[in-house]
């Protein structure tokens, strides 16, 4: 987006996918946000036990170079940056989610492969914790600080988790490619709730948000029908044939660690198989064929009410951020 730099402190907003990741092990983990029920056919929000206030979040401390080189690569990590009470509390919240998953709901192992690889959305709907744990953690003010915004809108939220022994891989795609969304102001923030070996962690292309890449849809599962009416857009890059020619990007993580990376970004995850379990101005609504925005109206009953083209400015996608 080409602006002046006055232009851009008045007014650019940005939008911020909050997803949590967790490697089950030998104790229970959880996982959500939250906010307030917008839309009558969603449960109410469920209290699961008297909420402890985890310590005041403190501005999150960024550097300036941390941004740049997130601005180059697409995708950094950050350390340290929630609670031990924050993280707590979403494993308990994630291990509710598994037990009483949503609408929106995918299993992507197969009948008869080993393990579970499970994902949820919009659980702020459902669970206080998750709707506390977005608006009063840091989570929010690291997405727009990285985004150098004034404004951040949440966009939804999202649990990944991936139990031991599953062999079902994350493949190589972005997430812009799934979202009815233009512009690329938009970023994810992956809080880690478990111990996370380089080894299973999410891989990203290094510098690939630059390529600007609409690729064809799949499900994780690999039900090609789900999205057929992409059928005419390329197919995501095979990234593992392509080694030469790529630098990836992965960490080790800790619970409190977070990743954050741009929505064009390429990425992709292996299965597990050690003992633990991981889980603005700019943008505007474009609900392209096959996008997700179909999913959360017809299995979810979530419409933002918005018009090709215009502003994320609905209710469904909350303010969550402002610089002071």
């Amino acid at each position: 987006m080409e602006v002046s730099l006055t232009h851009a402190l008045l007014h650019h907003h940005c939008l911020v996918r909050l997803a949590f990741r967790t490697t089950f092990s030998t104790h229970s983990s959880k996982k959500g946000m939250a906010s307030g029920a917008l839309v009558q056919s969603v449960r109410p929000l469920v209290t699961l036990h008297p909420p402890v206030a985890p310590s005041a979040p403190a501005a999150p401390r960024i550097s300036e170079e941390q941004v740049q080189q997130f601005e180059e690569d697409g995708a950094t990590v950050l350390r340290g940056f929630f609670s031990s009470e924050w993280i707590e509390q979403l494993r308990v919240a994630a291990e509710e989610n598994l037990k009483n998953p949503g609408p929106l709901c995918d299993e992507s192992v197969k009948p008869g492969e080993p393990g579970r690889f499970h994902d949820d959305q919009f659980l702020w709907m459902r669970y206080e914790v998750m709707k506390r744990f977005i608006f009063e953690s840091p989570a929010a003010e690291i997405a727009r600080r990285m985004s150098r915004a004034n404004q951040m809108r949440l966009l939804h939220d999202h649990l990944i988790v991936k139990e031991p022994g599953t062999q079902t891989t994350t493949p190589w795609h972005n997430d812009h490619s799934y979202w009815p969304l233009k512009g690329n102001q938009i970023i994810s923030v992956w809080v880690a709730l478990d111990y996370v070996p380089k080894s299973s962690c999410v891989q990203y292309v290094k510098g690939s948000h630059r390529w600007q890449l609409l690729h064809k849809l799949n499900t994780f599962s690999g039900e090609a029908e789900r999205y057929k009416a992409m059928a005419d857009l390329p197919p995501a890059p095979d990234i593992d044939s392509m080694s030469d020619k790529v630098e990836l990007l992965s960490w080790d993580l800790v619970p409190g660690d977070c990743l954050v990376h741009q929505s064009f970004s390429v990425h992709g995850a292996p299965g597990i198989s050690s003992s633990a379990s991981r889980v603005g101005d700019d943008v505007r609504w474009d609900p392209r064929p096959g996008t997700l925005d179909f999913s959360w109206r017809t299995k979810g009953n979530l419409d933002p009410n918005l018009s090709v083209g215009s502003p994320m400015d609905s209710d469904l996608f909350p303010v969550v951020a402002r610089r002071s």
